[in-house]
């Protein structure tokens, strides 16, 4: 038993604190979750799992379970609203991520990702205020200025995407979908030397035989505006074996092919474009002018 003396007033202050401190700890429950909660939880996780394994339909409905179970579920929202937008029912893809950022308007990635999505779907203006929003909110967020650079390039406004793209790569060096508009941007600006660089660092993060095509026929394309006509030809030559090729690929290969004298080779690339679309002009064109320069000539001397 613990003695309180009048003589002692921070004894008594002590005692109380002993005393109401053990009232505390000992009034002290675990914290109960709500069923629906739990189990929004766990359809969540299920549904997770299911997206996991590719099985996009019971993913769909288990998590469409989990929001009606619990609506206001973020987790549950975010997920259900990435397996609807692979399934390109974007509409309700947008609405779900939407709510989950009324929900929670301060976790930055989630209203990234739904800036990401007005975007696609054309809200470029709703997409604009989510980038600022998200960069309020964390401006060391990499996704976030590579949203409003996407932002700026939508409106056209080339210069200003490209300073954002670039921002965001300060902050994530290797994000290749970035990298690659960026190298292009700095293309149709005029700038292939900067583009060729963009590119090969972009380059450096696929394993050799594993670089998409539209990456080598940029720099393909790179490499002609700075008249490395020898290395463009294998540029865009290898871009033609990445799947399927297209006409207007293999039309540049044919130019780079001419360009380096290899005017056999320059046929063979345009009639090929011409076989994929008999009616892409800048081919037809293209192989007129091959064939009335490689022509044999007629007439002259007739000798006996």
């Amino acid at each position: 038993m613990i003695k309180c003396h009048r003589h002692a007033p921070g004894a008594i202050l002590l005692c109380c604190t002993v005393i109401f401190a053990g009232g505390c700890a000992a009034l002290r429950k675990p914290k109960i979750v709500s069923e629906s909660i739990a189990t929004s939880r766990q359809l969540s996780r299920d549904g997770v799992a299911a997206m996991d394994m590719g099985d996009s339909e019971t993913a769909k409905s288990l998590l469409s379970k989990a929001v009606d179970t619990s609506p206001t579920d973020i987790e549950a929202r975010r997920h259900l609203a990435e397996v609807l937008w692979q399934q390109n029912n974007q509409r309700d893809a947008v609405v779900h991520l939407e709510a989950a950022v009324r929900l929670d308007p301060t976790h930055a990635p989630t209203v990234v990702r739904s800036g990401e999505m007005l975007l696609e779907i054309g809200a470029t203006d709703s997409a604009a205020e989510r980038a600022e929003q998200a960069l309020s909110l964390d401006a060391s967020l990499a996704t976030a200025w590579a949203l409003r650079g996407r932002v700026y390039r939508k409106k056209g406004d080339q210069a200003r995407a490209l300073a954002d793209l670039q921002q965001s790569l300060r902050y994530s060096p290797h994000m290749c979908g970035v990298l690659y508009e960026v190298a292009e941007i700095q293309y149709q600006l005029g700038r292939p030397q900067r583009s060729l660089m963009t590119l090969h660092q972009l380059l450096d993060t696929y394993a050799n035989g594993e670089e998409p095509q539209h990456v080598l026929w940029l720099e393909g394309l790179s490499y002609q505006a700075v008249e490395r006509h020898q290395d463009a030809a294998v540029s865009l030559a290898t871009a033609s074996q990445r799947g399927q090729p297209q006409a207007e690929l293999l039309y540049h290969l044919a130019q780079a092919e001419q360009a380096v004298g290899n005017s056999a080779a320059a046929v063979s690339s345009v009639k090929q474009a011409l076989a994929l679309d008999s009616g892409h002009q800048a081919s037809q064109t293209l192989l007129a002018h091959l064939q009335s320069t490689t022509a044999p000539h007629s007439g002259g001397i007739i000798r006996r």
